[in-house]
């Protein structure tokens, strides 16, 4: 059968995205991408998939004029996605979220292809939000954000995400990140892009770590700060494996002993699967989509919760020494995991394909 993926352009939509597309593929099914990438489109080039952009544009800009051009480009894009999809003719279109993804599953619920849209958060973002009147099938990555969805409709999944694997060598990937055994090992990630609010207060933090606290650090910094974060670390004398992004992420996880990270659905998902000790700094400007991720980590004891607006030096190092004394951190409700997350939105994609 054919699938078409419908994405917006950040990694939050289009990892998810790009693990589903590779079972489907992997069952012999074909796959073909539409949507707006944006910053992602390098990486959805390298993956090998056959993509079409449709233009799109998010509201993002408070400016009238902005919201005019937004508003031009979509309606382009219900066009272009329109003509495209009436082209490909595909047995399902799954939407994975985002502005990019919104003009491609609008204009396959007017055709009347089945649709299914998969929400990462627990709080559904806005394109979501209203195409889940209108879709065949939704899927949620946490039993929390059931409550926005119509339950006949909802299926609950998890969320697509790095899993552990049973053969990795602790050791053996300590030495490919010349990292040493018997330390602390903290592992600092700011999402796809980086968090420059992150990586500033953590060096600060490392500074006051280092008096009391036998560690060493794995961070994932992105591009814009990366040669000053190894200046730093550098200075600091601790030993670090320090990436700009890292593709890897199931070997970071498995040798650490606490995270502190953004919030993203994709990362909650892999901390909940791997059950790290975590603190989560939300980011302020996701709507407070992030916030509730964080929190349903935060109910089960398994992480800490530090407001972006709140963060300094002294309170994250206060923290991580509280998070590493807890012994009781590794407790968790398995119904937030779901490592066969991948396998049941491909289901669910190929049964609602056929039923049609």
């Amino acid at each position: 059968m054919k699938f078409v993926i419908a994405t917006g352009g950040t990694g939050g939509h289009l990892f998810p995205a790009l693990m589903v597309s590779a079972e489907l593929e992997r069952r012999g099914h074909d796959v073909l991408y539409l949507g707006s990438f944006a910053q992602s489109w390098k990486q959805l080039h390298n993956s090998g998939f056959v993509f079409e952009e449709v233009g799109a544009r998010g509201f993002t800009s408070k400016s009238f004029k902005e919201k005019i051009v937004a508003s031009a480009a979509m309606m382009k894009a219900i066009l272009i996605s329109f003509r495209l999809l009436k082209k490909i003719k595909p047995h399902a279109v799954l939407g994975f979220g985002g502005y990019g993804a919104f003009p491609v599953v609008l204009s396959a619920v007017f055709l009347r292809y089945p649709v299914l849209i998969h929400e990462q958060n627990v709080v559904p973002g806005r394109a979501n939000a209203i195409l889940a009147n209108f879709v065949d099938r939704i899927a949620i990555s946490f039993q929390k954000g059931s409550r926005y969805f119509n339950p006949r409709k909802t299926v609950l999944t998890g969320c697509p995400c790095h899993l552990p694997k049973g053969d990795a060598d602790r050791t053996a990937i300590l030495n490919e990140f010349r990292l040493k055994e018997g330390k602390r090992t903290i592992l600092v990630v700011g999402g796809s892009q980086g968090s420059q609010r992150i990586n500033t207060v953590f060096m600060e933090t490392a500074g006051v770590l280092k008096e009391k606290l036998d560690f060493q650090v794995i961070h994932i910094s992105g591009r814009q700060d990366y040669l000053k974060l190894q200046g730093q670390y550098n200075l600091l004398g601790i030993p670090f494996a320090l990436f700009d992004f890292l593709d890897k992420m199931e070997e970071a996880y498995h040798i650490s002993d606490l995270v502190i990270s953004r919030s993203g659905a994709v990362t909650v998902s892999e901390i909940a699967v791997f059950r790290i000790p975590a603190i989560f700094i939300p980011y302020p400007y996701a709507h407070g989509h992030q916030r509730e991720n964080a929190a349903v980590l935060c109910e089960e004891h398994i992480a800490r919760l530090i407001e972006d607006k709140e963060l300094s030096a002294s309170k994250l190092a206060e923290t991580v020494y509280s998070m590493l004394a807890d012994r009781d951190l590794n407790r968790m409700n398995k119904e937030i995991c779901f490592p066969d997350a991948v396998g049941k939105l491909a289901e669910e994609a190929v049964c609602l394909a056929e039923r049609k």
